[in-house]
């Protein structure tokens, strides 16, 4: 039996001590220098270790940025696995002193890892997610109501509880991580890196977001930016609610878990009741005061479409010289017609409310120009093109009067489906046709189009556009 320690195997050995976990850990450096990560565990926890490091194994598979496995075996101490090193700091403590922008561009990262991570299936034997969380609820309130704490407000948590267990049924179940958030993250090179798999199992993905409370008082924004990653875009009003019900149920358990740690975790844990029972508001709104709604983050480019590596914030002015993309995606089908949809009337300007248009909206960040138009399509008109079917018409650089500049893409797509594929929620768009060119040039007279704030015609392009899909 190998010892894993041996001056033989690794020339430096350095005991780590942070963590709750009872391994013995450290960062230990062979002979040509390369770093890993060495946890060794009592034996008894043989078959625990040997299932978490084939875990392990296929969630590296995704290409998830993480201390991926290299060996596993057993040594004079016990259990041991070996991983790769991560060289970069906790991202805990470093990310409140990162920008705004860049906290959530890094929390839009950790949405898009984890929807990932879920694509790992539950086992088919896998017990049905609503009797075995039920179990759970009822062990954890028990548990609660007899460990002699309480905290204000609980009576408001117990009640939506059990007000909402029926949103439990038919729950999809997945990989979990099992301890996402931002104390079990690095930041390495600016790159994200996710650790500690310990608490891994199989359930709903959307109670894997038990513990984004963590990052919501860390960083809203990190944690806002999460959610729009893992949804790419607005999460469910659904998902809301969900999260409430996981959030109540973890507020009570979370007493219960602190006490065998003492008064200074109990404290931790009695004041983050009280911030979630704020962000609830006594769990009266599912929608966390902490959610950053329509926050939105734009890549920023050169004036020769090259990124900076820089982010700009949608509602701040732009800089001249600083271009972002703005795509319109017009869709024309084999009767010649197009597809026009009609804006919500929510602005407050006449040149925008309930007037007619084609679908647009600006690039995120993360976007390219193809990935905008496909998403502001399925954002407002609930319908997927087909990326193979679609164009980049033109490119042009434009700029307003304030030096605002951008890049304004035209895509065009084949689209040849009824209108009743299109399915609008009413929040950006509240009506939409299918039009033949006649009639959008009589609707364009008739100022039933919208326009820019100079008050001319939006679509300059417009006649050029439809003559070239009318030859092809």
């Amino acid at each position: 039996m190998e010892n894993i320690l041996s001056s033989e195997r690794f020339v430096t050995v350095e005991p780590i001590e942070k963590g709750w976990s009872g391994d013995k850990k450290y960062c230990v450096v062979d002979a040509i220098g390369t770093k890993y990560l060495l946890r060794i565990t009592p034996i008894e926890r043989y078959e625990a270790r040997k299932s978490l490091y084939a875990m392990l194994e296929q969630v590296a598979e995704l290409g998830i940025p993480m201390c991926t496995p290299v060996e596993f075996g057993v040594c004079p101490d016990g259990v041991y696995s070996l991983q790769t090193w991560i060289d970069g700091d906790d991202l805990k403590e470093t990310l409140a002193s990162l920008p705004e922008t860049e906290q959530y561009v890094l929390g839009l990262q950790s949405g898009k890892i984890l929807n990932k991570m879920h694509s790992i299936s539950a086992p088919n034997e896998q017990e049905e997610w609503s009797s075995q969380f039920n179990l759970k609820i009822d062990n954890k309130i028990h548990e609660y109501l007899n460990c002699g704490i309480k905290f204000d407000g609980d009576d408001h948590v117990l009640e939506y509880i059990e007000n909402n267990r029926g949103l439990l049924e038919n729950r999809p179940q997945c990989f979990q991580h099992g301890d996402y958030h931002v104390g079990n993250m690095m930041l390495e090179y600016g790159e994200l890196r996710i650790i500690d798999f310990d608490r891994h199992s199989f359930g709903d993905p959307w109670e894997e977001f038990n513990r984004i409370v963590f990052c919501a008082q860390v960083s809203p924004h990190f944690a806002t930016g999460q959610l729009h990653g893992y949804f790419d875009g607005e999460p469910p009003f659904e998902f809301f609610k969900l999260l409430a019900l996981y959030s109540a149920v973890n507020m009570l358990a979370s007493i219960t878990w602190a006490i065998q740690f003492g008064k200074n975790d109990i404290d931790f844990m009695l004041k983050l009741s009280q911030d979630n029972l704020k962000w609830y508001d006594n769990m009266q709104n599912p929608i966390p005061t902490w959610y950053l709604k329509n926050y939105e983050v734009w890549d920023i480019y050169d004036v020769n479409g090259n990124k900076t590596g820089r982010y700009h914030e949608r509602g701040k002015p732009v800089a001249t010289g600083d271009y972002h993309i703005v795509v319109y995606v017009w869709k024309y089908n084999s009767k010649g017609e197009w597809l026009i949809d009609k804006r919500t009337e929510r602005y407050g300007r006449g040149n925008f409310d309930n007037k007619w248009e084609t679908t647009g909206g600006c690039a995120i960040v993360g976007d390219d120009s193809l990935a905008a138009a496909l998403r502001e399509t399925k954002e407002e008109l609930g319908i997927d093109l087909d990326p193979q079917k679609g164009m980049l018409y033109k490119r042009t650089p434009r700029i307003g009067k304030d030096g605002h500049t951008w890049f304004e893409d035209v895509w065009v797509f084949e689209y040849d489906e009824p209108i009743e594929s299109v399915a609008y929620d009413g929040s950006e768009v509240c009506d939409a046709m299918w039009a033949t060119v006649e009639k959008i040039r009589e609707m364009v007279k008739a100022g039933e189009f919208v326009t820019e704030y100079t008050g001319s015609v939006l679509y300059p392009y417009f006649d050029e556009m439809v003559e070239k899909y009318r030859l092809k």
